[in-house]
C-alpha cells in the first residue's frame, strides 16, 4: 500500500540520544550497507562537476539492493524549486522548476532532518504518492556552502521503520553536501584556469602584432641595403674591389635580417612556455651580446656598475632578454655620434617586496620632461635613430612580468628603469 502522510523520524543513537540532519550523523550497522557507503564515498572522490557528483549518486543508489526508485534533487537558490533532478529505478522524470513546498521533501528540507512516511502528519504531494505506490519513502536533505538538495528513495513497503535504511540515505546525503561543495570548487577552478589560458592566448597574439610590427622595423633598413646594393652589383660597372665590398655590405645586411628573425622567432616561441626563475644578469649580458657589434661601430662607452646579489626573477628568459636589448638599441640610436651607457642594477626592498632593478642610462638626445610619459606609447616621441618601437615593446614584456619600466632625466643622461618582482632575498 502508499503512504498519504508522514511523520519525521529522527535517527537513533546509543543511549538514545536523538540525531538529526543538522547535527551528527548516524551510520548504518551492517557490514554491507557501511561497505556500499566507502565505495559510494570512493566513487563521489571522482567527480569534478555538479552533473557528474548527481550521476555518480543516481547510479550508486540504484546499484543499492534495498533501494527500488527515487531522485536525488538540486534546488535553486534559497527556494524550495527544483533546479535539477537525476531519477534512478526507473522513477519518472521530474519537472524543472517544481515546487517542493508542502509535501514530504518540503517537510525534511525546511526541518533539515530524514523524514519518513508514515500514518498521519503532512499528506504527500501527488509526485511523491506516484513513487510511494506500494513502497515506503525516506527524505534525507544536504546542504552545502554551494548547493542545497535532498535524495528521496523508495523502499519496499513495510521497511519504512527501518532505522539502518534512515542512516544509509542520511550519511549519503552527507557525502553528496560535501561532493557538490568540492565540485563547485573545482568548477570555479576551471573557470578560472580557462580564463587565464583565454588571458594568455589574448596576450599572446598581441604580441605576434607588435611583433609582426617590430620586425617589419627591424629588417626593412636592411632589406633596403641589399635591394641597393644588388642594384648597383647589376646595373653599374665595378671593379673587383668595389664588388666585393659590395657583396660583403650585403652579407653583413643579410646576417642582420636573419639575426633580427631569430630573435623574434626566440621571443615568440618562449611566450608559449611556463614562467621559470630567470637571472638578471645573465639576461643583460646575452642582450649585450646581440648587440655587441652596433655597439663598437658606434663607439660607445658600456659601463657596468653591478651588484654582487644574484638577481633573480619569475618570467620567460626571451621575453626579458628582448626587452633588455630593445632598451640597449634606444640608447644606441640615441647617441649616433657615440657616448656612455651605463647599465645599473641593484636589489630595492619596499616593505615585504624585493626588486629586482635594472638601470639603462645613456648620455643621448635628451626628451623634455613633458614628453617623458609619451616615449612608451607607439606614437611616442623618438630619440635619435630609434624606429619608435624598440620602448613600447620593452614596456609590455616589463608589465606583462608585473613590473614596472619608467624613465627619468639624471644630468646629462637618460635614465630607463627597469623593476621586477625578485625571487629571492
Amino acid at each position: 500500500m502508499h503512504q498519504d502522510a508522514t511523520e519525521i523520524v529522527p535517527l537513533q543513537q546509543s543511549e538514545g540520544r536523538q540525531s538529526s540532519y543538522a547535527e551528527s550523523i548516524a551510520l548504518p550497522q551492517r557490514a554491507g550497507h557501511l561497505s556500499w557507503i566507502a565505495q559510494t564515498g570512493l566513487a563521489l572522490t571522482q567527480c569534478r562537476t555538479a552533473a557528474d557528483a548527481l550521476s555518480t549518486i543516481a547510479a550508486r543508489l540504484d546499484a543499492a539492493p534495498f533501494l527500488l526508485r527515487g531522485y536525488v534533487i538540486l534546488l535553486e537558490d534559497d527556494t524550495l524549486r527544483v533546479r535539477r533532478a537525476v531519477s534512478f529505478g526507473k522513477a519518472p522524470a521530474l519537472p524543472v522548476a517544481l515546487s517542493l513546498s508542502g509535501g514530504l521533501c518540503g517537510s525534511a528540507i525546511v526541518q533539515k532532518r530524514v523524514v519518513a512516511s508514515s500514518t498521519g502528519g503532512i499528506a504527500l504531494m501527488s509526485w511523491e504518492r506516484t513513487l510511494a505506490t506500494d513502497a515506503a519513502l525516506i527524505c534525507a536533505p544536504f546542504t552545502s556552502d554551494r548547493a542545497k538538495g535532498i535524495i528521496i528513495a523508495a523502499l519496499p513497503d513495510g521497511a519504512h521503520d527501518d532505522v539502518e535504511m534512515r542512516a544509509c540515505l542520511q550519511a549519503i546525503a552527507a557525502l553528496a553536501g560535501a561532493t557538490f561543495n568540492r565540485a563547485a570548487e573545482c568548477e570555479a577552478q576551471l573557470l578560472k584556469r580557462m580564463r587565464q589560458i583565454e588571458q594568455a592566448h589574448t596576450e599572446r597574439l598581441a604580441l605576434v602584432g607588435r611583433l609582426t610590427a617590430a620586425l617589419a622595423h627591424e629588417i626593412n633598413n636592411p632589406l633596403q641595403a641589399i635591394a641597393n646594393t644588388l642594384y648597383l652589383l647589376q646595373h653599374r660597372p665595378l671593379d673587383d674591389e668595389k664588388r666585393q665590398r659590395y657583396l660583403a655590405m650585403a652579407q653583413q645586411e643579410t646576417e642582420h635580417v636573419i639575426a633580427g628573425v631569430r630573435r623574434m622567432l626566440d621571443l615568440y616561441r618562449s611566450s608559449g612556455q611556463e614562467k621559470r626563475p630567470v637571472a638578471l644578469h645573465r639576461v643583460i649580458d646575452q642582450a649585450l651580446h646581440q648587440a655587441h657589434d652596433i655597439l663598437n661601430e658606434r663607439a660607445i662607452d658600456l659601463c657596468r656598475e653591478w651588484t654582487s646579489d644574484d638577481l633573480r626573477v619569475l618570467g620567460f628568459t626571451g621575453h626579458l632578454r628582448y626587452a633588455c636589448y630593445n632598451l640597449i638599441l634606444n640608447a644606441i640610436y640615441a647617441m649616433p655620434k657615440g657616448g656612455r651607457l651605463t647599465i645599473r642594477t641593484y636589489r630595492e626592498v619596499e616593505g615585504a617586496t624585493h626588486l629586482a632593478v635594472a638601470e639603462f642610462a645613456d648620455t643621448g638626445v635628451p626628451i623634455d620632461d613633458a614628453d617623458l610619459h609619451r616615449l612608451f606609447e607607439p606614437d611616442g616621441p623618438v630619440r635619435g635613430e630609434a624606429n619608435g618601437i624598440e620602448l613600447p615593446l620593452s614596456y609590455s614584456v616589463i608589465e606583462q612580468h608585473n613590473g614596472t619600466l619608467t624613465v627619468h632625466r639624471h644630468g646629462d643622461e637618460m635614465v630607463f628603469r627597469v623593476s621586477l618582482p625578485a625571487i629571492n632575498s
